[in-house]
């Protein structure tokens, strides 16, 4: 069917993103996550959705031999040995302690789903989603949308940074439409809600080109990309802002989006290590 999205999610602790929760009924997804307690935690869990989760580890090569770092914080476990070095100037680094090590045998994307054709393909792995997008193979020809972590600095020993990955899905054909934004503060006697080293993030990269269809359109929803939605005149999956948040909206219009956003990071709690951008806009 045209309306049926079919989602690569690697890295999918916790389970896919609560973004797909109006078009559950609309997806397929085949989810990849290699700490074999959390596969076996997601696979005792009933989900709305069609979904099959897989104890794999990913890479660019199969029967590759690697390491799989579980880290005190287990979201920032990788096949990379974090960089402690740089970590720990940082209050947020002392998560990334390691504190378990497990072998692990990569496989290549493109090798585990051969009769399965992603439209959107989501790699959250900690600094190797460039070696996983090598081994997606053609995989990575059809799909719409590609949903990346990407680090701007090195946060794990030997990764790809933004640059490298951003150059790679260009020569895709892709297009960068939007970066969600990770800040972490330096270790300070005096804490105070301004500044911050930009680390890591997640980039949304589209094919525009082929966006505009029924399931792209589901895609471009999900993601709140509402005016693209509206440019393709496919406003009926656009949702109604509450009467709350167009009152408030009415309210604040007299202030600049950079107004706004100066107000917002002056409620800051001084004791927040890190912040996040809301979604990629």
């Amino acid at each position: 069917m045209d309306d049926i999205v079919r989602i690569i999610d690697v890295g999918a602790r916790g389970g896919i993103d609560s973004r797909w929760m109006p078009f559950f009924h609309n997806l397929e997804v085949i989810a990849f996550e290699p700490d074999p307690e959390e596969c076996r935690a997601l696979n005792s869990k009933t989900f709305p959705y069609s979904v099959t989760f897989l104890p794999v580890a990913l890479g660019a090569h199969d029967e590759e031999e690697a390491t799989l770092f579980i880290c005190k914080s287990a979201g920032c476990s990788s096949l990379l040995r974090p960089n402690i070095g740089l970590c720990s100037a940082y209050p947020y680094g002392k998560e990334m302690e390691v504190i378990n090590q497990i072998p692990m045998t990569l496989t290549r994307m493109d090798t585990v789903c051969t009769d399965f054709q992603p439209d959107v393909i989501k790699v959250d792995t900690q600094g190797t989603e460039l070696d996983i997008l090598h081994g997606a193979g053609h995989l990575l020809d059809n799909a719409l949308a590609v949903e990346l972590e990407v680090e701007f600095v090195p946060q794990y020993e030997g990764q790809a940074l933004f640059s490298d990955i951003d150059s790679y899905m260009r020569q895709q054909g892709f297009l960068l439409r939007g970066i969600r934004r990770t800040y972490w503060r330096n270790k300070t006697q005096y804490a105070h809600p301004y500044g911050g080293q930009i680390l890591h993030g997640d980039a949304l990269y589209l094919r525009l080109n082929r966006i505009n269809c029924p399931k792209g359109h589901i895609i471009l929803s999900a993601y709140r990309q509402f005016d693209l939605l509206a440019h393709f005149g496919a406003s009926k999956l656009i949702p109604r802002q509450s009467i709350i948040i167009r009152v408030l909206s009415q309210l604040l219009s007299h202030y600049s989006n950079r107004e706004m956003r100066r107000f917002v990071d002056r409620l800051r709690p001084k004791e927040a290590t890190d912040w996040h951008d809301p979604d990629f806009f």
